[in-house]
């Protein structure tokens, strides 16, 4: 305990006298330091908490001064513990108008006779504040040592997270990457960790976050391993404002914690690859050879029907995505929904139960870095199938501006066109409508429907979109002459030139599946003729 005024009074060689008690508890309030000073205003240079030595040169004997008025509300409002006066140095007594201050504002106010120097009450105050500076050494000493015999117990994870818990008064949590809790002090925080939102699963490596929680001070600390890599989060917290909580101590720790936790995140290179060996058994429909093996992996099998996630993008994404499905530590971990996951030749694969499929494509939806496709559900044996769902769901994702894209619910993805990839798709288009994508119709002039207002009307057409627009309209010619405010007769001849460049026959019905083709996926068709054949 740091020392306080009842303790200075108390020290019998000092033979200080109590004038005025001041408010209830003020006496008992720490003493941060001691300053002479006969200035009428000294709080400028004071922080709170210190003891005021005068002696009462500048203080007049019947009434203050002007500038003395509110001598002792200053001191107050500046959390000063106390008033020593000097007797008998100018005067014989502490004076009456600084009595009345101070029992008006309750500031306590004692005396020091003349054989008691100043520089005595300083040193005893000095003392206190050294002594308890290294009673607060000694503890947090004993603290870290509490902490550093923790990793030496048998299961060092859980001691270090229950012994940081006692250390600060509070309690602490150990947190996977995905933010899900593999170990706790208590089997009940006062906290529900979805309030922390960001502070979790979005903070930067290394960096910690503090904050003040419904009443607790709350810290967030990476558990990181020496490479870098984010293994978890340890979150600890106890009840008061910001700056209770003792953070070093926290952050000693999550370094504990990363010693304790790194074995085991080396391990998982190995691991990996065992991992990325039986999902590719999976996928090809060898998933009765696989289950043996599944709980030692993965925790468990999901329960059928299944859906097949296909995972793109780059490194870092991967990494962060392949976090969000793997448990910090399984043998720490229940995990009530099994998840199935590897890398197969670049890309993560996930094979997930269809009941819990919106789920981990919403958390994975999250990060714009990656490409996420979904197949239509399936069993075991039909996870080859479920495999070319996905692989051409993502190739849909990547080339479009969905991050997540379900096999069968999105254009282009489970009709004919996802035969081939939607990239080699657009490559196609693009050339098979190069020989008109420069071409264009002077819309102002030859035969248009009468009455026709050319006043607003396009000066000219594109050849592409005027055959994206036919084509949509199912070969009418009446219907794209409306489109573009022609005669269908200049339709028609329009149609003509664009058969002779593309030397083809747009009355073959081959012919126009293919052209109709070119159009969706063309880079050269304009928005609004794009909206005429996609409707």
């Amino acid at each position: 305990m740091a020392i306080t005024l009842n303790d200075l009074l108390s020290t019998a060689y000092l033979r200080l006298d109590v004038v005025v008690p001041g408010a209830p508890g003020t006496m008992d309030e720490p003493i941060s330091w001691v300053h002479p000073t006969e200035l009428d205003d000294p709080t400028p240079y004071l922080q709170g908490g210190e003891i005021i030595l005068v002696s009462g040169v500048a203080m007049a004997d019947d009434s203050p001064t002007p500038a003395q008025r509110g001598y002792s509300q200053r001191l107050v409002d500046r959390q000063v513990r106390g008033v020593g006066f000097g007797v008998d140095v100018i005067h014989p007594k502490p004076l009456s108008w600084l009595v009345d201050q101070c029992e008006a504002s309750g500031l306590p106010l004692f005396s020091v006779p003349l054989d008691t120097p100043f520089a005595a009450v300083s040193k005893a105050i000095s003392r206190g504040v050294l002594n308890d500076q290294g009673r607060g050494f000694a503890a947090r000493y004993n603290e870290q040592r509490q902490l550093l015999r923790s990793i030496q117990t048998l299961n060092p994870v859980s001691s270090i997270v229950d012994r940081l818990a006692q250390v600060i008064g509070g309690w602490a949590s150990l947190l996977n990457p995905a933010g899900t809790v593999v170990e706790s002090s208590h089997p009940f925080i006062p906290l529900n960790l979805g309030m922390l939102g960001e502070a979790i699963t979005f903070s930067a490596v290394g960096q910690a976050k503090f904050m003040n929680v419904r009443g607790y001070d709350v810290a967030v600390f990476h558990v990181t391993s020496p490479a870098g890599r984010t293994l978890g989060f340890l979150v600890a917290g106890c009840h008061g404002t910001v700056g209770t909580l003792d953070h070093s101590l926290v952050a000693s720790a999550s370094l504990l914690l990363s010693l304790a936790v790194t074995p085991v995140a080396d391990a998982d290179r190995s691991l990996g690859r065992l991992r990325s060996s039986m999902i590719r058994a999976c996928l090809e429909g060898d998933a009765r050879s696989v289950r043996p093996y599944a709980r030692d992996l993965w925790s468990d099998m999901p329960v059928e029907p299944l859906v097949v996630l296909r995972v793109c993008g780059d490194r870092d994404a991967l990494e962060s995505a392949e976090r969000l499905v793997e448990p910090f530590h399984r043998s720490l971990a229940k995990d009530l929904h099994p998840v199935l996951f590897g890398m197969v030749e670049g890309d993560l694969w996930i094979i997930v139960s269809r009941s819990t499929a919106q789920l981990w494509t919403d958390q994975l939806g999250r990060d714009s870095r990656l490409s996420v496709g979904c197949s239509s559900g399936c069993i075991w044996r039909d996870l080859p199938r479920a495999r070319h769902e996905a692989y051409q769901a993502c190739a849909e994702a990547m080339t479009s501006d969905e991050c997540v894209v379900v096999y069968g619910r999105e254009r282009g993805v489970g009709g004919l066109e996802s035969i081939v990839d939607p990239a080699r798709m657009r490559a196609f288009a693009d050339l098979r409508l190069a020989p008109i994508s420069a071409l264009r119709f002077n819309a102002s002039i030859g035969p248009h429907p009468s009455g026709a207002d050319r006043s607003g009307g396009a000066v000219d057409v594109g050849a592409v979109d005027l055959l994206a627009s036919w084509l949509g309209n199912q070969g009418n010619l009446e219907a794209t002459a409306a489109a573009f405010g022609l005669h269908r007769h200049t339709v028609s001849k329009y149609l003509s030139r664009v058969a002779a460049a593309l030397s083809v026959d747009l009355g073959d019905p081959g012919v126009r599946a293919e052209l109709w083709y070119a159009c969706r996926f063309t880079r050269f068709v304009s928005r609004a003729a794009r909206g005429r054949i996609d409707g």
